[in-house]
């Protein structure tokens, strides 16, 4: 006999529960896999090729290690050098400082050694020259523009007993606009205008003067008029300005 089916049959649904979860894990799993089996191979090529990814990492780690000391050995070299050079800036500016002073030296000793032999030549008693002399002229800078000191320095030998009077006058010649002139101490002195003195041994005087613009000065001429009669002296002298 056979069975019938009812209408409550018919109407029966069978539902499947659908998981993709599932695929998505087993192919992520096999993707994996074929990436870890490539890795494997790659990695054994390369062993039998000679290549250790341990031995390079250490080889790595040593040159990282080797950097390190060549950067502190260029470290330090840098700091000796800047050493170096402040010490050699230091030693240049003290031989500069050394080299100055001895040039100062060496002038006061140049100016000693003339002061001595000035006063050398007044009181030796080995010399032959007798009466009154011009030892020294100097042309000095004032402190005006246009205005100069002519010191003039006199002696006589040492010999003399008695002091001696005497008038100093002087005048400058040069060129005026072009044409020569001659000024006398009496239109240019600021001051005196004849020098006037008594000494024995030695005298220096020293007169202030003024020269006029559009004035070139060429040279000195002075006169030593000596009391008593006596010759008077002259005697003429380059233009010459004298440091200070």
């Amino acid at each position: 006999m056979r069975s019938r089916l009812t209408p409550t049959d018919t109407q029966r649904l069978v539902v499947r529960q659908y998981t993709p979860w599932r695929t998505v894990l087993v192919w992520s799993g096999l993707i994996m896999l074929v990436l870890l089996c490539l890795w494997g191979a790659f990695e054994a090529g390369r062993f039998r090729g000679g290549y250790s990814v341990l031995s390079a990492a250490l080889e790595l780690r040593g040159r990282d290690a080797e950097s390190a000391k060549l950067r502190a050995r260029l470290h330090d070299s840098d700091a000796k050098l800047a050493e170096s050079e402040v010490a050699r800036r230091v030693d240049r500016e003290a031989y500069a400082q050394v080299g100055k002073s001895l040039s100062e030296l060496q002038e006061r000793l140049g100016a000693q050694s003339q002061e001595l032999a000035f006063y050398r030549s007044i009181v030796d008693p080995n010399d032959q020259i007798s009466g009154m002399r011009i030892q020294r002229l100097q042309v000095l800078p004032a402190t005006a523009p246009r205005h100069y000191r002519v010191r003039i320095v006199l002696v006589q030998a040492a010999r003399q007993d008695a002091a001696a009077g005497a008038a100093v006058d002087f005048t400058v010649d040069g060129q005026l606009r072009g044409r020569a002139a001659s000024l006398a101490l009496a239109a240019i002195g600021t001051s005196s205008r004849v020098l006037n003195f008594s000494f024995r041994y030695f005298q220096e005087l020293e007169a202030e003067i003024e020269l006029p613009a559009q004035f070139t000065p060429q040279k000195l001429q002075v006169e030593v008029r000596p009391a008593k009669g006596a010759t008077p002296i002259r005697q003429s002298y380059p233009w010459k300005i004298d440091p200070t």
